[in-house]
Parts: C-alpha cells; sequence; structure tokens
C-alpha cells in the first residue's frame, strides 16, 4: 500500500481553510505550519497528518 503524502495534500488544500483555525484543532503551533509553507522549515509527517485529519473531520461533519 502507497504512503500518503500528507505534506503534498494539506499544501494544495489549504487555499480551502483558515488554517489558523485547522493548525489550532490540530494541535499544531500555527507559527510553525507557515515556516513551513512560507520559508520551507522542516514539518513532520506527524503534524501534517494532524492537519490533514482535521480538515477532512471538518469537512464530513
Amino acid at each position: 500500500m502507497d504512503k500518503m503524502n500528507y505534506k503534498d495534500i494539506v499544501s494544495r488544500k489549504c487555499v480551502f481553510f483558515n488554517m489558523r483555525v485547522i493548525c489550532e484543532k490540530a494541535g499544531v503551533n500555527y507559527s510553525t505550519y507557515r515556516g513551513w509553507k512560507n520559508n520551507g522549515r522542516s514539518f513532520s509527517d506527524q503534524k501534517a497528518k494532524l492537519l490533514y485529519e482535521t480538515m477532512k473531520n471538518i469537512m464530513n461533519s
């Protein structure tokens, strides 16, 4: 089974969400997310998965 690329998914789908709220609900520091998105700083796959799961949960609610 192929491993999902959560960073790629979050990067493409972030335009549809208020990422400050997504980060807050996922328990991910917003400045960490912005550092990754804007400046290419390191960002763990675990945090990307948390953001992805939070986005998915919001869409399904």
